[in-house]
């Protein structure tokens, strides 16, 4: 089961389990369980790369030797690469430093989301997609 310190896996688990409670034929079915299992394993290794990429920023010094902070996280589009970049603000002198790392796992975990999403749309008329956002916009406005 994905956990609280991956909250892109613990929100997509959510997510997939109210599904799951609401139509429960779909919980015994082969190919959703495998694209399940897919799609929280690729989200599990992209929060793993996003992990690493914070710890490099986190073990690079300013230029004046004082310790970066990530300040600001995003993903970018470079030719055919997406990149996920990363502004660290120097502790000591507070000067910024841009940091791109290329990164697989957004892209695997987005192709598994599709493929998932278009199952549950095309087998049984499940908006996974709506599912998950409603969870996330729940879970915002109720602060839990």
């Amino acid at each position: 089961m994905a956990t609280p310190e991956n909250p892109m896996a613990y929100l997509l688990e959510l997510s997939l389990r109210r599904i799951e409670r609401e139509r429960p034929e779909i919980a015994n079915d082969q190919k959703y369980a495998e694209l399940k299992g897919q799609l929280l394993q690729d989200a599990d290794g992209h929060f793993r790369e996003i992990q690493a990429t914070y710890a490099t920023v986190l073990k690079t010094q300013c230029n004046c030797g004082g310790p970066l902070e990530p300040v600001d996280h995003d993903f970018g589009r470079s030719g055919g690469m997406i990149y996920d970049s990363v502004v660290a603000k120097c502790r000591s002198c507070g000067s910024t430093q841009s940091f791109q790392f290329p990164k697989e796992g957004f892209i695997s975990e987005a192709r598994s989301a599709m493929a998932l999403r278009d199952y549950l749309q095309r087998t049984y008329g499940v908006d996974y997609a709506g599912v998950a956002m409603s969870e996330l916009q729940r879970r915002s406005v109720g602060g839990s």
